[in-house]
């Protein structure tokens, strides 16, 4: 089925404030703009955060690869997608910049701006925003598109809030390849199949305690021998693993390592080894 055409006017802009979109933080968010109401670039995502609980709206895979990476920083608090900037503020940044400010083709509404992604972080012993424009490499190469970001620049400027253009150049491949792998397997509790409430969360502890067991085996057949000891259904085994790393209660080398059930134990280390080792 075609997506409608992309038009926002006064009409939706005051619906979509009503809605409370672009208030809120953490779980109680709204974006301003969801994967219904834009065509995107590549594949629009929904992803639950690690940080917020709550489901994120991504119109472009890179905005999700950037999610990944920010979602899996222990410094992060919060992070809203498609942040909606002051219409009179842009207005006035776009006036004094003689810019036109952006509009929809054929309509007399000035478009209300948005920032991809506005993290709040810890730094420093504070609390800091920084915002990210997200564009691919050929973006930057338009006139239009660097205007634009210009008046997004200054507004953040202005507000004293960092802001930094992110295209596919910067981002850490292999990582963000490893933590899509784990991320969704950061919560067990809700998962169908359980004999008891808590059932996969007992089971990933005794798992836990094992991993450095035998470094020889590889990851697959690990997880295959605490599936019969435990009377785990096949497969649940890795399931319990990779949330053990989303949770990095087992760690590994995240920026190099592929990861992958062929890995041999010896790749991994548990937080308690870790922290171990660094007060010894």
């Amino acid at each position: 089925m075609a997506r409608r055409r992309y038009v926002i006017d006064e009409q939706r802009i005051t619906l979509f404030e009503n809605e409370g979109r672009g208030k809120g933080a953490g779980a109680d968010y709204k974006p301003w703009l969801t994967v219904q109401d834009v065509p995107s670039t590549g594949r629009s995502t929904r992803i639950l955060g690690i940080h917020t609980r709550r489901t994120h709206h991504f119109l472009s895979d890179i905005e999700r690869s950037l999610f990944y990476w920010l979602d899996w920083e222990d410094s992060v608090i919060d992070i809203r997608e498609q942040f909606p900037l002051d219409r009179s503020t842009t207005s006035q940044i776009a006036q004094s910049c003689n810019i036109p400010h952006p509009r929809f083709p054929g309509a007399s509404t000035p478009m209300v701006m948005t920032t991809d992604i506005l993290v709040d972080a810890r730094k420093s012993g504070r609390v800091v925003q920084m915002a990210y424009a997200v564009k691919s490499g050929k973006d930057l190469d338009n006139a239009r598109t660097r205007d634009k970001l210009e008046i997004e620049r200054i507004y953040w400027k202005n507000k004293q809030v960092e802001w930094s253009i992110v295209t596919p150049a910067v981002l850490p491949v292999q990582l963000i390849r490893n933590i899509e792998w784990v991320h969704s397997y950061h919560r067990i509790d809700d998962l169908p199949g359980s004999s008891y409430p808590g059932f996969y969360r007992d089971a990933a502890r005794r798992m836990l305690a094992l991993v450095g067991a035998s470094p020889w085996l590889s990851l697959r057949q690990f997880c295959e021998d605490i599936e019969a000891r435990l009377g785990l259904r096949g497969g649940e085994g890795l399931m319990l693993f990779r949330h053990l790393l989303a949770t990095k209660a087992v760690l590994c080398n995240m920026e190099t390592l592929m990861l992958s059930d062929q890995l041999t134990m010896a790749s991994f280390r548990t937080s308690f080894d870790e922290h171990r080792a660094n007060q010894a």
